[in-house]
């Protein structure tokens, strides 16, 4: 996976708006009232890596049988539940799971 092929995955699905984020491509869903979500991904193009907005558990889950994929931001977001995911070392299986929990945890419902 790479990130430009990340950023085509996300904007076709259906719902999905990019959004700059300081200056990086960001992510949003819809919700079931067809209303934007709140970011659920920035991608992080030179790094080829993005951060998946995800709870500590769900992070932790991801983490644990993928810890060269999937593993904190080093500050205190990572604490929070941001999740790097390094694009290189993802397949698109991977990717899209990830994914898909900051999805519905960000409420896309669309």
């Amino acid at each position: 996976m790479d990130a430009l092929s990340a950023r085509e995955w996300l904007l076709a699905q259906p719902g999905v708006t990019e959004h700059d984020h300081f200056g990086r491509p960001a992510y949003r869903g819809t919700n079931a009232k067809g209303k934007p979500t709140r970011i659920f991904l920035t991608l992080w193009i030179e790094d080829n890596r993005a951060v998946l907005m995800l709870d500590t558990e769900l992070q932790a889950q991801l983490h644990a049988p993928h810890p060269v994929v999937f593993f904190p931001v080093p500050n205190k977001w990572g604490g929070k539940g941001a999740t790097f995911v390094e694009l290189r070392k993802a397949d698109a299986r991977l990717f899209q799971l990830g994914v898909a929990q900051a999805m519905a945890l960000a409420g896309h419902g669309g």
